[in-house]
């Protein structure tokens, strides 16, 4: 098939392509505005060595090695405990453990924590005291001994926007899939479809010119014939 034959029948069935993009763009908006909305707060912890930033090279290479290691304590059930502990908050350690993510900053000793919440008030609570947990831990282990320290660097604020649903993008999305369903359907309508719509696709199908066409036939025209 060539070019100019798939988009004539793309023009053929503009309708249902425009139609069926039309309403997964609304379905996608609809639904998408309809989920819980999330939230994420987030914070940054600084690794040091009771002086905070390191100035030695190989200290403060050491250091990042630290930081990464701590990243993964971070999420561990003993912070959520604490955490759950602390805030009084009604909900298990394990689902407090779900909602934090850490993550070093690379060739730095800073590591980011955020936390997700469907209450932004709660979420920056959480992101708070996590960084307050795992500071206090830090400080009780025998990694203190050696002067580890982990310190909040930037604490949490209360999140503005939720990070989703976006029901803008996904009802674009939705919009391009229904074009693409619409073009698909379309294509298969044509294919199951063996009606001539003019003289030319007559030629072009079967190759052989046309010597004469047979009008449709009308009441009108039947009555116009009966008197002859």
């Amino acid at each position: 098939m060539t070019f100019s034959e798939a988009f004539k029948i793309m023009r053929r069935y503009v309708w249902l392509i425009i139609a069926a993009a039309v309403i997964a763009g609304v379905f996608g908006y609809y639904f998408s505005a309809r989920q819980t909305k999330v939230y994420q707060s987030s914070i940054t912890i600084l690794v040091g060595q009771n002086q905070g930033l390191a100035e030695n090279l190989n200290l403060t290479t050491a250091l990042q090695e630290v930081a990464n290691s701590m990243s993964k304590m971070i999420v561990s059930r003993t912070v959520a405990e604490k955490v759950v502990g602390d805030l009084g908050l009604q909900t298990s350690p394990d689902a407090v453990m779900g909602a934090i993510s850490a993550q070093p900053v690379q060739q730095t000793q800073l590591i980011d924590v955020t936390v997700t919440d469907t209450d932004p008030v709660e979420a920056a609570a959480i992101a708070n005291g996590v960084g307050n947990a795992f500071s206090e831990l830090i400080q009780t282990t025998e990694s203190s001994r050696s002067g580890l320290t982990a310190q909040v660097w930037q604490g949490a604020g209360i999140p503005g926007a939720p990070v989703r649903p976006t029901p803008t993008r996904n009802a674009i999305l939705a919009v391009l899939m229904g074009l693409g369903l619409g073009i698909g359907i379309a294509f298969l309508l044509d294919r199951f479809d063996t009606r001539w719509r003019s003289n030319d696709e007559v030629e072009e199908t079967l190759g052989l010119p046309i010597l004469g066409v047979i009008p449709q036939m009308t009441n009108e025209t039947l009555s116009e014939t009966s008197r002859y």
